[in-house]
């Protein structure tokens, strides 16, 4: 995970962020307009609701395309909230995230492996590489609740390797559920409740990596044991 983490110090990571960063800033700038200008939430709830079950067909793909075109997943979920109020908005975050998440799975595995590997550093791919089963959905969960690791970079990487897609869809879900509830209560109007949200994520991140540390030193020093 440090290693991954170490992989945002890289001058394409570092390009990537200024890239993620002035996107984040036009789209603020939309969103603000739009707030300033353009009609109420309850309008446009309004005009969602009746679009009925295509305006969820409509944001679901328009979340995995924008997660492409490095739109921040902070004002994708926020939007679900402004869209569509707190139900359904959160689970149509959450799925949206997890359909994003593996289309960039799907496309590391199986189209641009090779260009995505050469991003990364050898000690990371190892690292990722050893990562199946139960061991990637642990690893997946925690990554997705540490706001500093990239979204993309996590979906990519893990695409490189023998994880399944089931424990890494999985694992983008139970770790997404803090930061998308607290961003879509955002958006529905309710930032007052979203922010412990997002602390409460924080220390749940933190303590999930404390027991996986103890857990990984006792499991070393068993097999120096037995050695």
């Amino acid at each position: 995970m440090d290693e991954l983490a170490g992989e945002g110090r890289t001058p394409g990571a570092r390009a990537g962020r200024v890239a993620r960063f002035g996107v984040a800033v036009v789209w603020a700038a939309a969103l603000l307009a739009a707030w300033r200008y353009g009609p109420d939430a309850a309008t446009v709830r309004a005009w969602v609701g009746e679009a009925g079950a295509a305006g969820a067909a409509v944001y679901l793909g328009a979340y995995a395309l924008a997660v492409f075109a490095l739109v921040p997943r902070p004002l994708l979920n926020a939007a679900g909230g402004l869209l569509f109020g707190l139900w359904p908005g959160l689970p149509l975050a959450l799925a949206g995230g997890v359909a994003a998440a593996l289309v960039q799975f799907w496309v590391a595995r199986y189209a641009a492996g090779e260009l995505i590997a050469r991003r990364l550093s050898p000690g990371v791919l190892d690292w990722l590489d050893g990562l199946t089963g139960r061991r990637a959905l642990v690893a997946v969960v925690q990554l997705r609740l540490l706001p500093v690791i990239p979204y993309q970079a996590v979906n990519y990487g893990f695409g490189l390797t023998r994880a399944g897609a089931l424990p890494f869809a999985l694992g983008t879900l139970l770790g997404g559920i803090p930061a998308t509830v607290a961003l879509v209560l955002v958006g529905a109007g309710g930032a007052d409740v979203g922010v412990p949200v997002a602390v409460g994520g924080t220390v749940l991140a933190v303590a999930i990596g404390a027991l996986w540390w103890l857990r990984s030193r006792g499991a070393a020093r068993e097999r120096r044991a037995g050695a």
